[in-house]
């Protein structure tokens, strides 16, 4: 039996299979034109570019600086006591990590005993409170062989099942020096507690990853009821960079990563960093960087595997 499928949806499915391999996992196709089995193959295809999106996010999130290559990463479920319940590779590098070995141990066994305190004091603030996503770093040890890398807590989809993403990493390039400037905790403890809330919520938003909706500063005092100038100046004090400065660092610092770990385009990274203007995205890279962002790619480019 012949099946009959429209040229612009075969065509559509081919493009997005195509931006798929490019590293484009925001693509998502309709599969509710027909009834009709190439549906169930477009199904399947949103399916597999939302697992492929939320493993590059779950990596994104954990990585806390540039100076890392990315070698694979386990996804572990595990109830609220800390046990292990499943295990997912999301590329596998040897048998190490072999799930078999682990599930229905406590994961806390697995943590080198120097780092077991601070792996049960995030997990349980994440219990605590979910919503807040932080990464840390941390070795385990598997058949007596030390595996550093980073770690966070988050729940999958839309149910409350608990997951802990573990990346291991090696060294690639130098990290940035990084500034030793000693904030004034003299000057910070007479800002007025509400307010130091607020800056510290705002600090939160400008490193949310989520640049797609640049925000200013007039916008952000106004949604928060505080002060410009005790806004900017408790800023300042507290973070050691000026609220321009500081955002605008964050943005390039996520495309540095957008560049090192997926295949995007660079417009599209441009965008996803929000510069709608390409110039201004190539001026602002190189000036930080010293390369352009054609450049930056080609020294450091790893793209990601989630094979």
């Amino acid at each position: 039996m012949s099946i009959k499928i429209n040229k612009e949806r075969f065509q559509a499915f081919l493009e997005a299979l195509d931006d798929l391999a490019k590293g484009n996992y925001t693509k998502r196709l309709s599969s509710s034109i027909e009834n009709d089995c190439f549906s169930n193959a477009e199904t399947v295809f949103n399916i597999l570019a939302e697992e492929y999106e939320n493993k590059f996010k779950y990596f994104i999130t954990l990585q806390p600086t540039l100076g890392y290559e990315y070698i694979t990463s386990c996804i572990i479920k595990i109830s609220p006591e800390g046990r292990i319940l499943d295990m997912s590779l999301i590329k596998a590098k040897d048998n190490i990590l072999d799930k078999i070995d682990f599930i229905d141990n406590y994961l806390l066994d697995l943590v080198s005993e120097q780092d077991q305190e601070k792996w049960l004091k995030n997990f349980l603030i994440f219990l605590q409170t979910p919503t807040k996503r932080t990464s840390f770093s941390l070795e385990l040890l598997i058949k007596g062989e030390s595996i550093k890398g980073y770690c966070g807590f988050h729940y999958m989809g839309q149910s409350r099942e608990i997951w802990m993403s573990f990346a291991i990493v090696n060294p690639i390039f130098e990290t940035e020096k990084i500034e030793e400037n000693t904030p004034d905790y003299t000057k910070i403890r007479e800002i007025k507690f509400s307010d130091k809330q607020k800056i510290q919520q705002i600090h939160a938003i400008l490193c949310n990853k989520e640049y797609d909706r640049i925000y200013t500063i007039d916008e952000l005092i106004e949604q928060f009821q505080i002060n410009k100038n005790v806004f900017q100046k408790g800023f300042k004090l507290m973070y050691n960079q000026t609220f321009y400065s500081f955002y605008l660092e964050q943005r390039i610092k996520y495309a540095k990563q957008l560049l090192i770990y997926s295949n995007l385009s660079i417009n599209n990274i441009a965008h996803k960093c929000g510069f709608t203007d390409y110039s201004n995205f190539f001026r602002n890279f190189q000036k930080a960087t010293n390369h352009n962002p054609a450049e930056f790619r080609k020294k450091y480019s790893k793209g990601l595997n989630t094979e």
